[in-house]
């Protein structure tokens, strides 16, 4: 799978974190992981469309905040990507308290 970004950018964020070539394609391969388990759990509404078709609309922020996440737990800091994740999603749902 394809993130919405470029190398650089990946090679960006992967220096961020100072991880290695090995942790960052792990970081990758968590995340296909992440969503194609997402993917295997969809509405019925959604069956007709492929992996490639849900996960092609992924924004740079959402890329961004899974491969933050997915990395600190490669860089061995589980505790800082369980902060991140309990922030986003609190932030998630204020939007979502604020669009209704």
């Amino acid at each position: 799978m394809k993130l919405p970004v470029d190398d650089a950018t990946l090679t960006a964020w992967s220096v961020l974190l100072g991880l290695t070539e090995e942790e960052s394609a792990a970081t990758l391969a968590e995340i296909e992981q992440t969503l194609r388990v997402g993917y295997e759990h969809r509405p019925d509404e959604l069956r007709d469309k492929s992996f490639d078709e849900l996960t092609s609309g992924m924004g740079v922020d959402e890329a961004a905040l899974m491969f933050l996440v997915s990395g600190l737990r490669q860089a061995g800091l589980p505790e800082a990507a369980y902060v991140i994740e309990v922030r986003g999603l609190a932030a998630a749902l204020q939007s979502l308290q604020h669009a209704s």
